[in-house]
């Protein structure tokens, strides 16, 4: 009985502890009715105040050291949405007492539910009762805002007006503060007194240079690169000045932004008096990429990065790529390891939700919490000024990021910056080959009507940023400014060196194929490229380039006489401006001659997640036997008699719906260990006899919008007898043909027909494959030419 009380009163004595701790500290909360907004019906991009009114109901009050952080996000925080900017704090809520927070925002068009994070988990987070009351939403919704249409003529007018304005703009600029007589640029509040000096005249006095207060050099180099942009001459009186003042200046005391900015000017004015001073800055700038040599306290996250100091940034690397790019039109030398660098430090900035960061040093920029659209518009015409192909998958991540947030009425994830987030998305488009339609928008004409309908009466374009900047970028995306090379440059592709089949034998002949591209001016002449293996050339193929070519791809029939791993390479023997990209090497393993055709160590399966492989793009899961292919539409109109619902890269493509990024190969091998079995019973096209094989559905699926298409692959196909689409069936693995000790499916890229062909991987059972005159494409359901898709196969 003894220690039984004794028990008891430990007990209760540790309840008490714990009542008494509880009844110490605070207990933040916020309810349904904790968020309101100073507009609750706003239109898209118009600034509006976020309020969060936060309740203490504990019995406690925070330090003066205890900032008490409330988080903003557009979206569930699980979901990792854009966040909002919200700086401000509270401190020393009392108990039984509330507070405000305020966060400026602009919304996007439709409905947004904004989640408030009360005193989230974290450095800053406050010891306190109750967490399960600190979290409340409420839901938004701004109109959209529709931008008629503008001809060229009107986008040339909004131009001239955007270049008169800023030439008009040409001097110093400031505002004397009533209050203390301070003479102040660039900001709207007197640093000395913090008076305002919203809607005070301008003091102007004109000048070489342009002078906002922020930096003369950097305001004057943007400038300069505005008007080049547009089309004015360098005997353009504004021009000479411009460049007289920034010729004038001190070139060793300059900083890393300011030799980035300098660099495009002097490019565009293709003057080769001024190619030295060119070739110096970007000196400076090769030596400037962080890290500093020798440094021992560098962050690794900083490694070919720009910014102040020694900490790298993206609005750095924005500038300082645009100049590497235009020094590398005009044949300055750069070193190859300062691309190499420079990429890896922009692929390491982007996330899983494929937009891009500030940096990976700091929580956030000054401007942002998170990924924004400027920093991830950055992100992708960086990649691509380094030489990246569009079908890198960190740049359709960075796409897909950019369709689903697609504004034009603000920087998505940030108050400001706009025009320069659109001026980052037209270079990254207009980087040769073009690109003019952008995450599923035409964007050239979004953007300009948007920016003819927002320019001021007086040529300006307003921005949170300034009015200067806004317009020098605004002038520039309608411009279409891209510096631009001076001499044809003609390269491969990254990652295009390509065999077929992939996993070649000793004899067996390999389609050996490249992709070159120009990046330079128009070239018309004819010059080969040469292949290698380990080193020796085993054949080269002629090309004939015009001047209306941006692409091509080149081949060579090649036969391996040895196993094992040999180093393929193929080489552009033409001079040119940029040797870097004239050679690209991959290795390749050849098979003793012995291995058969279909054998499954010619293909080696990557497993990518639980139950989840891939062998080259042929995606499949070992659980529910579903296998994904991916390409893209082909042929869309229906003047044409459709053989093949889908074909290879290398296969007949002028009568097939799509193209599949695709090895047969590597297909069969993945049907085979999911255990499907091919028939190979068809031996003639347009065979009478039913096909063998294991039945399979066979489906088509792609984005349209933020939505999923998906469809049986059967509905994209027309019957021309019956005037309806192909009817319900399943399809069948037949596999191809073994002849010469050879698949044939993989030989000419046949995958999936309608018209019955002994070849392909996947034939059609239903009588009307036994005629060509059939099928035609469904021009009800297919989707514009060249949309990704995926084709997932499954059992039945």
């Amino acid at each position: 009985m003894k220690n039984l009380l004794v028990l008891l009163i430990g007990t209760l004595t540790v309840a008490s502890s714990i009542l008494n701790v509880h009844a110490q500290l605070p207990d933040f909360e916020v309810d349904a009715n904790s968020i309101t907004f100073s507009n609750p019906n706003p239109v898209e991009g118009e600034e509006i105040t976020i309020w969060v009114e936060v309740k203490n109901v504990g019995s406690a009050t925070p330090t003066m050291n205890e900032d008490l952080v409330v988080d903003l996000y557009e979206g569930h925080p699980d979901t990792k949405p854009l966040q909002i900017l919200s700086p401000g704090v509270i401190l020393e809520l009392k108990a039984g007492k509330s507070e405000r927070l305020s966060a400026e925002w602009q919304p996007p068009p439709g409905k947004t539910e904004i989640f408030a994070v009360v005193n989230p988990d974290g450095d800053q987070h406050i010891d306190e009762v109750d967490a399960d009351n600190n979290i409340v939403s409420a839901i938004i919704v701004a109109q959209s805002k529709n931008f008629p249409p503008v001809t060229q003529e009107q986008i040339q007018d909004a131009i001239d007006r955007g270049v008169a304005w800023i030439e008009s703009r040409q001097g110093k600029s400031s505002r004397t503060c009533l209050q203390c007589g301070a003479e102040i640029q660039i900001v709207l509040s007197c640093y000395i007194c913090h008076a305002s000096l919203k809607g005070l005249p301008e003091n102007f006095i004109p000048g070489q240079e342009w002078n906002f207060g922020e930096d003369r050099i950097q305001e004057t180099s943007l400038a300069l690169q505005a008007l080049l942009a547009s089309g004015r001459k360098t005997t353009d009186p504004s021009i000479q000045n411009g460049l007289k003042f920034i010729l004038e200046q001190n070139w060793n005391a300059l900083d890393v932004y300011q030799y980035a900015v300098l660099v495009p000017v002097l490019v565009a004015t293709q003057n080769p008096e001024y190619k030295g001073k060119a070739q110096f800055a970007v000196n400076q700038l090769v030596e400037k990429q962080l890290p500093i040599k020798g440094s021992e306290y560098a962050d690794e996250r900083d490694d070919g990065g720009w910014g102040y100091g020694y900490s790298a940034d993206g609005a750095h690397m924005n500038m300082v790529i645009y100049a590497l790019y235009a020094a590398k039109q005009w044949g300055l030398e750069i070193p190859q390891d300062t691309w190499t660098r420079a990429e890896n430090w922009i692929r390491r900035n982007q996330t899983e939700t494929g937009g891009w960061l500030y940096n990976l040093v700091d929580e956030g920029s000054p401007w942002a919490i998170g990924v924004y659209g400027s920093m991830t518009a950055t992100g992708l015409w960086a990649l691509r000024a380094c030489g990246v192909s569009t079908e890198d998958k960190q740049i359709r991540d960075g796409i897909e990021w950019i369709k689903k947030h697609w504004s034009l009425t603000r920087n998505p994830g940030c108050n400001s910056w706009l025009y320069y987030y659109l001026l980052s998305l037209q270079r990254y488009s207009d980087i040769p080959p073009k690109i003019e339609t952008l995450a599923g928008h035409n964007w050239h004409n979004e953007i300009s009507a948007m920016m003819v309908a927002k320019q001021q009466h007086d040529g300006r374009w307003h921005g949170a940023e300034s009015d200067f900047l806004a317009t020098c970028f605004a002038v520039m995306t309608l411009s279409r400014a891209l510096v631009g090379p001076t001499e044809p440059n003609i390269g491969i592709v990254p990652n295009s060196l390509r065999f077929s089949p992939p996993s070649p034998r000793v004899g067996e002949a390999v389609k050996l194929t490249a992709t070159l591209r120009n990046n330079g001016t128009p070239l018309d002449k004819t010059f080969n490229v040469v292949f290698l293996a380990d080193g020796v050339e085993v054949g080269s193929t002629e090309v004939l380039w015009t001047p209306t070519i941006n692409e091509t791809d080149i081949t060579l029939d090649w036969v391996p006489k040895k196993e094992g791993e040999t180093e393929i390479t193929a080489h552009v023997d033409l001079d040119d401006t940029d040797k870097n990209d004239n050679s690209i090497s991959v290795s390749l393993e050849i098979f003793p001659k012995s291995t058969s055709p279909t054998d499954t160590k010619l293909a080696k399966p990557k497993k990518i997640s639980e139950n989840v492989y891939q062998i080259g793009n042929v995606v499949f899961n070992t659980n529910n036997k579903e296998v994904t292919i991916p390409g893209e539409i082909n042929i869309t109109t229906d003047d044409t008699i459709i053989e093949f619902f889908a074909c290879g890269t290398l296969g007949k493509s002028h009568e097939s719906i799509v193209i599949l990024n695709v090895e047969p190969i590597y297909l069969y091998i993945t049907l085979g260990l999911l255990d499907f079995e091919p028939g190979q019973n068809l031996t003639v096209i347009g065979d009478p006899h039913e096909p063998k094989g294991s039945p399979l559905q066979i489906s088509i699926e792609w984005k349209k919008g933020t939505d999923t298409v998906s469809i049986p692959a059967r509905e994209l196909v027309w019957n021309t007898f019956t005037g309806k689409p192909m009817q319900k069936t399943h399809w069948v693995f037949t596999g191809g043909r073994l002849i010469n000790d050879q698949l044939t499916s993989q030989q000419f890229h046949n995958i999936i027909a309608v018209y019955r062909d002994p070849d392909s991987l996947i034939n059609n059972p239903l009588p009307g494959g036994t005629d060509d005159r059939t099928y035609r494409v469904n021009t009800d359901k297919i989707p514009p030419k060249g949309t990704k898709v995926n084709v997932i196969i499954r059992p039945i």
